[in-house]
């Protein structure tokens, strides 16, 4: 049976104990924090696996969120409804930066990424407003 390292993502026999391409310790990943896995997820050659776990650590709020939706839309640029999908996790993340992101989407020639980044713009005004009118 084989498997995929977590590490390099290539095909190993499933009882090896370290990966031939990249060396990396298979036993050791068990071990690792769920965050270091999710990290490791957003390389993984399977799109939907890397944007789910974009999705996870901005869940989580993760401070790692923002660069892995950046990265990601970067490496999906081409592919609309991923971009569109990734727009989600910024909307978890009302900063400046994701703000930023968004906007720069409103370009975006696909018209799906285009409607998901005002989606996202007017979620996170809403809030701001929520947020403001709560505390004022």
């Amino acid at each position: 049976m084989m498997v995929l390292c977590p590490s390099c993502w290539r095909t190993v026999a499933a009882d090896a104990a370290r990966c031939p391409h990249c060396g990396a310790d298979s036993r050791q990943f068990h071990e690792r924090a769920f965050r270091e896995k999710l990290l490791g997820a957003l390389s993984h050659p399977d799109r939907d696996t890397a944007v789910r776990a974009v999705l996870i650590l901005a869940a989580r709020r993760d401070p790692a969120a923002l660069r892995a939706v950046e990265d990601t839309i970067r490496r999906f640029a081409k592919e609309p409804l991923v971009v569109a999908a990734l727009m989600n996790a910024l909307c978890v993340i009302p900063t400046a930066d994701a703000r930023r992101m968004a906007r720069a989407a409103l370009e975006h020639p696909s018209v799906i990424v285009r409607r998901a980044a005002a989606r996202v713009l007017e979620e996170i005004e809403e809030r701001e407003r929520s947020r403001e009118q709560s505390s004022g």
